[in-house]
């Protein structure tokens, strides 16, 4: 009876693993068919970069000798020489003796401002300009003169009593505002630069092409500013005319001026801008400072000494300025290239999608377009067509467009028998 009994016992013990085993292989089968697919290996070869227009920007010629820097409102710095070289600046330091003027006492572009009245001190300070060889604009006692007339003064004809006057009635000293120019210098990062005049007559007067290129686009920044140094020519109330030193005013559309500088020290100066309007309706800010030039006619036959500063602004802005253009990104087809493989057999190539919109970049000759690579990984199965990973351009770190890559066949599932017994 109690073998019986453990007989029993046995065969159910036995029947039970063999209903667990049946249970734990359906479901492992189970498990297997209704897994999904392990996803698809997508492997893209693309560029790192793409040459926008397929040329390279043409060169910004500069000046055999001196200091020189350019930059413009898309690519910042372009083109430098001797960029860092501490030198007198001459009159160029009257456009930081306007900017601090018209910190202290601000305009707006159609404004007068305050009249001042000219003393006997300012008197003095013409005949010492005078004395000096220096440029200079008469004055009388009692003449009675606005803020905009002193800075048309100051910037146009380079009147440096006018810079002295300025100083006083802005600073109630010169040296108050010799402090302050040096100030600004300073909190604009201007840091290779020093102020010993309001006037650039000093030979210790100093800056770097470079530090001047940061104060040109503070001027043109500054409306009021901009305005004053754009004139060619204006006039005071008792019809003394006065004349920008600067002659590509005259000459080169989209200049915006700023200020010649000469002295023998310093050689012939000149901080400048230009604004070019293009077709595309985009526009292009160059700035730029040149010094340490030495004289040729040529350029300039009033002010021989100017001459070959101007020679080498006009050439680097209108090599500049030519070198720009829109692209259609869209029209760009980078070399990608690529496959789709699988673990269980089937794969495909791919190729970049058509890109259908225009995108359309305004850009310097020879931009580089940087190539991100994205990766979708699908799993199967895949149609043909499938995008299986983006392609992404990145233009001046701000304009973008985005390919997509499609799979050219289709690309079956696993089968079932690959599912249960490889996967």
């Amino acid at each position: 009876m109690a073998g019986s009994r453990r007989t029993s016992w046995v065969w159910i013990v036995f029947v039970a693993m063999i209903a667990a085993i049946v249970v734990t292989a359906a479901t492992f089968v189970a498990v297997k068919l209704t897994a999904a697919p392990p996803p698809a290996t997508v492997s893209i070869h693309a560029p790192a970069t793409v040459l926008l227009d397929g040329a390279a920007p043409p060169p910004i010629p500069t000046p055999a000798s001196g200091s020189f820097a350019l930059a413009t409102s898309l690519n910042g710095m372009i083109a430098t020489r001797g960029a860092t070289a501490v030198r007198p600046i001459g009159s160029v330091a009257k456009a930081m003796t306007a900017l601090v003027v018209l910190s202290a006492h601000p305009l707006d572009p159609a404004a007068s401002g305050p009249s001042i009245t000219m003393t006997n001190a300012d008197v003095t300070r013409y005949r010492q300009a005078l004395a000096a060889g220096g440029s200079n604009l008469r004055v009388r006692a009692g003449e009675v003169l606005t803020e905009r007339d002193l800075l048309l003064a100051l910037l146009l004809p380079s009147a440096d009593n006018i810079a002295e006057t300025l100083a006083v009635w802005v600073s109630g000293n010169r040296s108050a505002f010799i402090a302050r120019l040096n100030a600004t210098a300073a909190a604009m990062g201007m840091h290779q630069t020093h102020f010993a005049d309001p006037s650039g007559l000093s030979v210790r007067t100093v800056s770097t092409a470079l530090d001047l290129v940061t104060l040109a686009k503070a001027v043109i920044a500054n409306p009021a500013l901009a305005q004053l140094v754009g004139t060619a020519q204006a006039a005071l109330p008792d019809g003394t005319v006065l004349r920008n030193l600067d002659i590509a005013l005259n000459r080169q559309a989209g200049w915006l001026g700023i200020k010649t500088g000469w002295t023998g020290a310093a050689g012939g100066c000149l901080l400048f801008a230009d604004a070019t309007h293009y077709d595309t309706g985009n526009t292009v800010v160059v700035w730029g400072a040149v010094l340490g030039q030495p004289p040729d006619s040529s350029g300039d036959g009033a002010h021989p000494e100017l001459g070959r500063a101007f020679l080498s602004a006009q050439n680097a802005v209108s090599a500049a300025v030519a070198a720009y253009a829109a692209v259609d990104l869209s029209r760009l087809s980078p070399q990608v290239s690529g496959s789709i493989t699988t673990r269980w057999g089937p794969g495909a190539s791919v190729v970049l999608s058509p890109f259908v919109a225009s995108d359309l970049v305004f850009i310097r000759a020879g931009a580089l377009m940087r190539i991100h690579v994205s990766v979708v990984a699908p799993r199967a199965p895949i149609p043909s067509g499938a995008t299986v990973a983006e392609i992404t351009g990145v233009v001046n770190a701000k304009t973008s467009i985005t390919w997509k890559v499609v799979s050219t066949a289709p690309i079956a599932a696993p089968t079932l028998d690959w599912k249960l017994f490889s996967s």
